[in-house]
């Protein structure tokens, strides 16, 4: 089924009434929401299913929060990557108690963002417009993003330079944080990923720094790396289990050298717990075996 079409059952309310379920992101994608109204639409041969509210799909891509607390001290960047990442395409920030020099301060900073195509303020509250990222399929973008991990990864185990490895690192994080973001739409990746899928840039980045010029360990940490962003990718479950098997056999070459070769340990950790729970689906969806007569 692509993102556009789903099958859903049609069940029984009551006596007489017909109910179909919404798929979630359709409802999140569209802004509808418990208690809207619905218009249902026969038109040959067909149900044509549309929110009432014509604004109802602008508010779902709208995210309001105040500038105090949390989102204060993570700061304006961290602001922006999570609605970047989570698909918001605008932010509003009521200016209710922020003085006239935070405001400014604050406008400041989120000109400076790279993800952000504008910053204006109302009477009551700054309107952020996050800038459109180029349209990719999430699946394509996870290709991508394994890819420049792997290229570090040959880099360092060349003797590669701090600048390239960093360079690398900035386009793969751009990469993942574009696919969690067209994720959104596709469900492609699943949620429980995001966190090490985020964190793999820079740990990569790291262990590479640490290690340039041990080609067995790299090596091996590049293998674990391709077949968990190609599970991911291809949803496929053979691929997810060969990269925890892969990382824990990471983990025990780094055990045994000791040293600066620790610094895989916590990938390969990541990587095997990840994996195994990502795993889940494709051991609990398998038909069962008939029995042998």
């Amino acid at each position: 089924m692509s993102e556009s079409a789903t099958t859903r059952k049609v069940q029984r309310l009551g006596g007489s009434s017909l109910i179909i379920t919404l798929p979630k992101q359709w409802a999140r994608r569209l802004g509808i929401k418990v208690g809207d109204e619905i218009e249902v639409v026969e038109a040959g041969g067909k149900l044509l299913v549309r929110p009432r509210d014509s604004r109802a799909e602008d508010r779902a891509s709208t995210v309001t929060l105040r500038y105090n607390g949390v989102a204060r001290a993570a700061g304006v960047d961290a602001i922006v990557d999570c609605a970047f990442v989570h698909g918001y395409n605008r932010v509003e920030i009521p200016l209710r108690g922020l003085g006239e020099t935070d405001v400014k301060r604050l406008m400041a900073e989120l000109n400076e963002n790279e993800k952000v195509a504008s910053v204006e303020r109302g009477s009551d509250r700054v309107v952020v417009t996050i800038a459109p990222s180029p349209s990719a399929d999430a699946t394509r973008l996870i290709k991508e993003a394994s890819s420049r991990l792997q290229d570090m990864l040959d880099e360092a185990s060349r003797g590669a330079e701090e600048a390239e490895v960093e360079g690398l690192r900035a386009q793969a994080l751009e990469l993942v944080e574009a696919s969690l973001r067209s994720s959104k739409e596709s469900n492609i990746i699943d949620p429980m990923a995001y966190g090490v899928l985020l964190s793999l840039p820079s740990m990569v980045a790291d262990a590479a720094l640490m290690l340039k010029g041990r080609a067995d360990l790299l090596g091996k940490l590049k293998e674990a790396v391709g077949e968990f962003m190609g599970g991911l990718a291809s949803a496929s479950g053979r691929r997810l289990l060969n990269a925890a098997m892969l990382a824990s056999e990471l983990r025990n070459m780094a055990m045994h050298v000791g040293g600066p070769a620790a610094a895989v340990v916590p990938i390969a950790d990541a990587l095997i717990s990840v994996s195994m729970k990502l795993l889940c689906p494709s051991l609990l969806e398998q038909e069962p075996e008939e029995p042998i007569e």
